[in-house]
């Protein structure tokens, strides 16, 4: 049974929501439960609910309130992810490297389907990880994250493979992976101590520095790490192909 202790937000990082939530973006916190709830509770990030090892989930601000959790991020051609979804933040040290224990992810699948059901615009296809929202940026949930027993739960989506025989051009993937719901190429940078998005890092506007861009072959890792996390380097195979049409046809 899903345990929801209220840990509610001690400090100014969030705001007030104006759009609908349609999108639910899962992280990893790179920190322990105790430093988790201390930085997103008290500094200038905050995210819907911390999920404890354990399976146990804090909650911390409510869906009519916008986390700050996902930063500088686009998901299905609109930037500020933020303002249209529910971050949950797991307590994992680095989703790369360490396993996540089966009562946290069983806990995990129990918190979706609530959220889900209070918010039923989230479909599965925008149940997303951080990197899918911000590639080259960002890495979490990370490749040892079990997106495919989640999506069998009916949490997210995974793809049936398609029968391609070749793989696309650098063009074509990109078409498909916007069609996923992926980012057009572009890239961030700082203007003040704020990370902005730039359309063209050839161009970005007055008072923006240090732009990073974030190419085809970014993206394209962003979706290996959900989708073919065992060969997450950014380069297509026929594998990579098949899964990009498979999902393309699921959306």
């Amino acid at each position: 049974m899903l345990q929801i202790k209220n840990a509610r937000i001690q400090s100014a990082s969030f705001g007030p929501r104006v759009q609908a939530v349609d999108t639910l973006v899962l992280h990893y916190t790179a920190l322990d439960l105790e430093a988790s709830l201390r930085v997103l509770r008290y500094r200038g990030v905050s995210a819907h609910y911390v999920l404890a090892p354990d399976g146990t989930a804090y909650k911390i601000l409510n869906n009519d309130e916008v986390a700050w959790h996902a930063g500088v991020s686009m998901w299905r051609g609109k930037k500020q992810v933020n303002s249209r979804s529910i971050g949950i933040e797991i307590v994992n040290l680095d989703g790369n490297k360490e396993a996540y224990p089966d009562v946290q992810i069983a806990a995990l699948a129990q918190l979706c389907q609530r959220i889900v059901q209070e918010n039923p615009a989230i479909r599965p296809r925008n149940i997303v990880g951080h990197s899918d929202v911000a590639p080259k940026r960002k890495v979490d949930p990370g490749t040892r994250f079990p997106w495919k027993a989640l999506a069998a739960s009916g949490i997210g989506l995974w793809p049936t493979p398609s029968a391609a025989t070749a793989v696309g051009s650098d063009a074509q993937i990109q078409a498909l992976l916007e069609q996923c719901g992926y980012a057009r190429p572009h890239g961030y940078g700082k203007k003040g101590e704020t990370y902005v998005m730039v359309d063209d890092p050839a161009a970005p506007p007055a008072g923006v520095s240090g732009v990073v861009p974030v190419g085809t072959r970014d993206i394209l890792r962003a979706f290996q790490l959900h989708y073919q996390p065992g060969a997450a380097n950014g380069v297509p195979t026929l594998a990579t192909q098949r899964l990009l049409e498979g999902l393309a046809a699921a959306q």
